[in-house]
């Protein structure tokens, strides 16, 4: 019995080393990469066989656009056109593969779904794992928590949690994959003042069974994104059949709900009870609320908790993990993207000192890559369904994806505009040479044609 799902994402920028001074269409080539996934535990776009995934692939493909796809599979292209790589790793398919979290009070043990790894042609990806939690001993709502708030943690927030375990788990472990065990095993024990924005070695080793090329630094900070579906019929009478001011005074009595959202394990980090009712209704889709359903979002989750029938666990559950997981990825690939972007013109603006064509090339890639991004993974609407424009709604303006689209336009514009004023001096001082030039030759040149032209006349006054 499956008493809740578990999806954490890693979302990351990754570099090719070689290609560090290259322009950044040079940089963000997926054909530039030397993969390894022939010789280890991952596989490109594996054929689907299971006729449950067939049905899951289906569904999801008919829920979104035609136009949205591109982003969202692997076609297996063996051009640059594609827009994204997609890994998977073999032994979850093949064998018994769990994801193991020990904290100070308990230990948590879920079965790995499935892993897998995405590549982006705008210099991102995320490595993401499908968990499972089968075990009634930790079925309770503080397991939840805990298994949310532990799992995601993927390095130290604080050098003091090194010792004090107050927001890591004693370790992390991912037992079941090929080659050695301690590669999958974290325990933030060799974590040093010099360790900055460095992920735990099992998302480090996972990554590098694929390829030792690229470079890697978290989007985010030090937590994995959640996306997790619980059931729990208790928690589900207290919120289901109220009217609005009965529902508004559940949020404030109940923490619950607020713990979950935004993964808090003791308390909520909101003390101020007109805030916390603004947050909680801005951040909760509450369309199915009085049949005991609701959704929340957040910068670090996407939730939704249910009641136990099979109708929930069978269909809705899937759903979770398919259709609004891949609209999960897409909008964390288009806030990646973002800061990807806004990176890149931040390390353009600071070669002031090259010449303004070497800039102005750099700039032309980041503007047509740019464009690319903006036609083919930015989209204002992705489905027809009103659910699903609700919640890509929900999601895009909680991460603040049209604000910074709008903020990153003006970047790239402004810095447009410095080159252009760049090339115009250079330009200037150009045609400044060449006037000086001309008029330190002009009088040389005058007088040898005036001489010259006499020297003809002579010619044929002497010879009539």
């Amino acid at each position: 019995m499956v008493y809740s799902y578990h999806i954490f994402y890693f979302p990351f920028k990754w570099e090719i080393e070689k290609m560090k001074d290259q322009t950044f269409s040079e940089q963000i080539n997926l054909d530039s990469i030397d993969y390894s996934f022939t010789t280890s535990g991952w596989e490109r776009t594996p054929d689907v066989l299971n006729s449950q995934e067939q049905a899951d692939l289906y569904n999801e493909k008919n829920y979104y656009y035609p136009f949205v796809h591109s982003v969202l599979y692997d076609n297996n292209n063996k051009d640059n056109s594609t827009l994204i790589r997609h890994f998977e790793r073999k032994e979850t398919k093949h064998g018994e593969v769990f994801y193991h979290i020990q904290t100070k009070d308990k230990s948590y043990q879920l079965r790995v779904d499935a892993i897998n790894l995405n590549l982006y042609s705008t210099g991102v990806g995320f490595l993401s794992f499908f968990l499972e939690n089968t075990e009634e001993s930790q079925h309770e709502k503080e397991d939840i928590l805990a298994i949310n708030q532990y799992g995601r943690r993927i390095m130290p927030p604080f050098f003091a949690d090194i010792e004090g375990r107050t927001e890591i788990a004693q370790y992390i472990q991912i037992t079941g994959l090929y080659g050695h065990e301690w590669k999958y095993k974290e325990t933030f024990d060799a974590y040093s003042n010099a360790d900055i924005w460095k992920p735990a070695s099992f998302i480090r080793n996972l990554i590098a069974d694929l390829t030792t090329d690229i470079s890697v630094e978290p989007i985010i900070d030090d937590r994995m994104f959640v996306n997790c579906w619980y059931a729990n019929d208790s928690l589900v009478t207290e919120f289901s059949k109220k009217d609005e001011k009965e529902f508004n005074n559940y949020l404030l009595k109940d923490d619950f709900w607020y713990r979950y959202v935004f993964v808090d394990t003791n308390s909520i980090t909101c003390q101020n009870d007109e805030m916390q009712m603004q947050i909680l209704r801005e951040q909760t889709y509450k369309r199915w609320q009085k049949k005991g359903m609701l959704y929340g979002f957040s910068h670090y989750s996407f939730v939704f908790l249910s009641q136990e029938n099979e109708f929930h666990k069978n269909i809705l559950a899937v759903h979770m993990r398919t259709i609004y997981s891949r609209m999960v990825e897409l909008v964390l690939v288009q806030r990646a993207s973002i800061l990807c972007f806004s990176g890149e013109v931040t390390k353009i603006s600071n070669l002031s000192n090259k010449k303004a064509n070497s800039i102005s090339e750099r700039i032309s890639s980041i503007y047509k890559e740019y464009i690319r991004f903006v036609n083919q993974i930015y989209f204002r609407e992705v489905t027809a369904q009103d659910q699903g424009i609700e919640l890509y709604d929900l999601m895009q303006k909680c991460l603040k994806i049209n604000e910074y689209i709008k903020d990153l336009d003006s970047e790239i514009e402004e810095l447009h505009r410095y080159v252009s004023l760049m090339e115009e001096r250079e330009r200037n001082r150009n045609v400044e040479w060449l006037n000086k030039v001309a008029t330190v030759l002009l009088p040389a040149t005058l007088i040898a044609g005036v001489f010259g032209m006499n020297y003809g006349d002579n010619i044929v006054n002497d010879y009539p």
